[in-house]
Order: C-alpha cells, then sequence, then structure tokens
C-alpha cells in the first residue's frame, strides 16, 4: 500500500513501487524475489549490503562538512567494502552479536576519498595519535613546508582540517567533535610550522574516526578561492579506533541518531537477521576473464538481463561502470573485488545532464537498436557520468557528473 503526501508517493501499488528521492517521483518495478523464495546466499547477500551499507553511510554522514562532495565516484562503494569486511570480522556466530575491540576498524586506516588525490601525495610528514582517558591527542611534527607539503600551482595557502567523528555503537549515536585546523603558507622556502598537537574531547567505550582534509585556497582581489575540486581534494581517514571504556548513555543520548545500531538491538542482542553475517559466505572469487567472457555475448541491450544473470552465478553483488573508458569495478557477496580495464579510448562526459533525451537513447538500447559502444556514445552526450547495478536488487541505476541520480530501472528476470 502506497501513502500520499500531496506531492509525492511512497509504497507498494500492484506491480510498481513508488519512491521519493529528493525532488523526483521514482517508480521500479516490484521485486520477484520474495523472502519465501530468496536462497540462503540471497540472504546473506541482503543482509550484508544492507548492513554495512547504512553503517558506512552513518560513519560518513557526520564528517559530511570535511569529505565535502568532491570524493570520486568509487568512494562509496570502497568504503562500504572496508566496512563490510570489519563487520564480519567482529561477529561472533555463537553469541551471535558483534564483538568489537579496540582494533575492529583497522581496515578504515589511511582510506582516501579520493583516490585520484591522495593524501600522501600533498603531505610528507607523520602525525601521531594517543588517547589518554577520554582526551583524543593528534600530535603533527614539524614541518618544513617547502619539502613537507606539496601546492598545487596556484594555492597560497592550505588550511589543514583535523576532524574526530565518535561514534555509540551500543545505543546507535554520532556526533562530530569541533573542526581544528592549521593554515599552512606556501611561502618562502625556509618557511617552518612548528610541531602542533590537537586535542579532542571524546567519549570512552565509542569508534574514534580522525580525519585529515586539505583545503588549498588562492588569494585573489575579491577574496580567498577554494581550489579544491573532483578532480583534487586530499582527504583521508588517519586512525579508526574504539576507546578504552564503557558507553555512558546519558553522554551520547543528544547525539545525533544511528537508526543502523538501533534496528539491531544496539548490535548486542541476537536476531534473526544478523544470523547471516555469522556464517561464512561463499568464497565466489569470480576473475574478470570470467566476466568478459560472459560480457562478450551481449550485442545490444536485450543482451543484458541475461548476462545479469550469468555474472551473478559466479558471485558479483554489485558493479559500477564508467562511462568515460567502461572500466568497471565489481563487488562479490565477500568482499572480493576487482577492476577491469579501460574498453575504448575516452569519451568526453557532458558537464549538464539531458534525461529525456538520454531515455529515449536507453530505449533504443534496450530494444536492440544500438550496440554497446554507440549506447556509451550516447551516455557520454547525455551526461551520463556512470551506472550502478545492485544483484540483489536488481536495479541499475544511472548518475550524472554531479553524482545525481538521472533514473533508476529495474532488470528483468529470466524467463
Amino acid at each position: 500500500m502506497a501513502k500520499f503526501d500531496g506531492k509525492f508517493l511512497t509504497g507498494v501499488i500492484g506491480p510498481a513501487v513508488y519512491k521519493k528521492y529528493g525532488n523526483m517521483q521514482l517508480v521500479t518495478g516490484k521485486s520477484r524475489l520474495t523472502k519465501d523464495k530468496q536462497t540462503k546466499n540471497t540472504h546473506k547477500a541482503a543482509t550484508q549490503f544492507g548492513i554495512s551499507s547504512k553503517l558506512a553511510e552513518q560513519f560518513r554522514s557526520v564528517t559530511r562538512e570535511i569529505i565535502t562532495d568532491f570524493y570520486d565516484g568509487t568512494m562509496v562503494y570502497r568504503f562500504k567494502t572496508a566496512v563490510q569486511k570489519a563487520l564480519r570480522q567482529a561477529f561472533d556466530a555463537q553469541s551471535e552479536t558483534y564483538h568489537f575491540t579496540a582494533n575492529s576498524f583497522d581496515r578504515l586506516n589511511g582510506f582516501e576519498f579520493n583516490a585520484d588525490s591522495p593524501v600522501m601525495d600533498s603531505f610528507f610528514v607523520q602525525p601521531e595519535q594517543s588517547i589518554n582517558g577520554n582526551i583524543l591527542t593528534i600530535k603533527v611534527p614539524e614541518m618544513h613546508v617547502s619539502k613537507d607539503m606539496k601546492f598545487p600551482g596556484k594555492a597560497t595557502s592550505c588550511l589543514l582540517n583535523i576532524a574526530v567523528g565518535m561514534y555509540d555503537l551500543t545505543y546507535g549515536n554520532r556526533m562530530m567533535c569541533p573542526v581544528q585546523s592549521i593554515e599552512i603558507p606556501n611561502g618562502s622556502r625556509d618557511n617552518v610550522i612548528p610541531a602542533q598537537e590537537f586535542n579532542f574531547e571524546i567519549e570512552p567505550g565509542c569508534l574514534c574516526i580522525s580525519m585529515f582534509s586539505f583545503q588549498f585556497i588562492q588569494k585573489t582581489f575579491s577574496g580567498n578561492l577554494l581550489i579544491n575540486s573532483k578532480e583534487f581534494n586530499p582527504v583521508a581517514v588517519f586512525r579508526a579506533v574504539i576507546a578504552d571504556g564503557t558507553v555512558d548513555q546519558e553522554q551520547t543520548k543528544e547525539w545525533d541518531y544511528m537508526s543502523v545500531v538501533r534496528e539491531y538491538k544496539h548490535f548486542n542482542s541476537p536476531k534473526i537477521e544478523l544470523k547471516a553475517i555469522s556464517e561464512d559466505l561463499q568464497d565466489e572469487s569470480f576473475t574478470i576473464a570470467q566476466i568478459e567472457q560472459e560480457h562478450e555475448k551481449v550485442k545490444t541491450g536485450a543482451d543484458f538481463p541475461q548476462y545479469i544473470q550469468a555474472i551473478k552465478k559466479l558471485g558479483v553483488a554489485e558493479f559500477v561502470t564508467h562511462v568515460s573508458d567502461s572500466h568497471t569495478q565489481y563487488y562479490g557477496n565477500n568482499g572480493h573485488q576487482l577492476s577491469s580495464k579501460a574498453q575504448y579510448e575516452p569519451l568526453v562526459v557532458a558537464a549538464v545532464s539531458h534525461k529525456k533525451k538520454f531515455t529515449k537513447y536507453l530505449k533504443m538500447h534496450q530494444a536492440g537498436q544500438t550496440d554497446y559502444f554507440s549506447f556509451c556514445r550516447h551516455c557520454a552526450e547525455t551526461g551520463i557520468d556512470r551506472w550502478i547495478v545492485n544483484l540483489s536488487l536488481m536495479t541499475c541505476s544511472y548518475y550524472d557528473q554531479k553524482d545525481r541520480l538521472i533514473l533508476t530501472e529495474s532488470i528483468p528476470g529470466p524467463e
């Protein structure tokens, strides 16, 4: 049953599912896969992806002002995979609960939010982090700017922002400590920035994720201009550690809500949905050669559903294809991931998307009227940057260069 809020429908009407996305009404086909028809592996995959996706999003949302909108196109999926692996290792099969230790989220250490501009290419000193009671300290050593920092051409200074997000994985709350910053001028060769300490007040028992963000500034006659962009935005996780002690619910109850933790009874009570994580996921380590063998059978869009079914059997759970050169990241149920090579010379993707024209090209392709490369050219022409296929939900979603969802379609099942 669907609800109408005066503008948008949300819910199910017959074979259609209605959703609200921003200011758009989305309509997708109802999944043919009912709970009683789910296989054991399908249920495990759906549960694993659901929990890790929600938790990863809630980790990111607290520090959005540090990450900004300049992350790369694969960040969400890379970050989700790291969180997913951490959760699997922390799950205790006997008690059916997560047992987190101080280092359970070590996989996040050094995570780059923009893989094309890693922090290590701009910042050449080694900070240190320590926790003493409820104080987390980050020490940044003395910097000789000329050799310890790399500035982009027009930058006159850099604002180094240090942030710490706190996550209460017991009661389901989150918040970010006040951001602390250093301004580093791009001046004379002997410019030295003295060693500094940054102290953050944290709560015992909480996961603390510290991050470094570098905002490069160009001073102009009209004011400061931020140089960072989608192509250049060094931001990375420094450390992810759970502080010693027990969470005091009274201290965290006013923080922001973490729905996924609360949905699963604070991650410390047995629930049927979590049993899937306790069992080892099947080792479906597909190869690029296997996928490409199946892709060779795709002549037109009419062959796409059969291709999806074939790679799903190989263990692919999700993939992201980039229109610029058709290189693709594939993600498996067990955390396995691979990336294919470029399939053609780079295409220029239009900066402005044209949904109506793209939809026309898509229907042509689905009807078998165009081949794969022609479809990719049409995507680039109409501003489609990439498409993401979720093989659990059986959906294909198309995004533009600004990460805006242009269209989501259901993928037909086998005849």
